[in-house]
């Protein structure tokens, strides 16, 4: 069974190629790139609702980028449905 890691992104935050900037991120200070880009599996970058497929890669001068498919852009459908004060 193929597995599938999701790493949480900004979607807005790209280079002038369309590349997730990842590495100069807060919030991926701790997050182990080179470990996850070694593995074989299927990499879902995440912002809020909005998710996009893609893979990651590493640039010599930007570091590591998600290089995404968007025509995957809001493909994905999670069920049950997210609503506000749910239990």
């Amino acid at each position: 069974m193929e597995a599938m890691i999701i790493i949480q992104a900004d979607l807005n935050h790209r280079d002038a190629y369309g590349r997730l900037r990842l590495a100069d991120l807060e919030m991926h200070r701790d997050t182990p790139f080179e470990d996850i880009a070694d593995r074989d599996d299927r990499v879902l970058f995440v912002d809020g609702e909005d998710a996009v497929y893609g893979r990651l890669i590493l640039e010599r001068d930007a570091g590591w980028l998600g290089e995404v498919d968007w025509s995957t852009q809001q493909v994905v459908e999670s069920w049950p449905p997210a609503t506000v004060g749910a239990h």
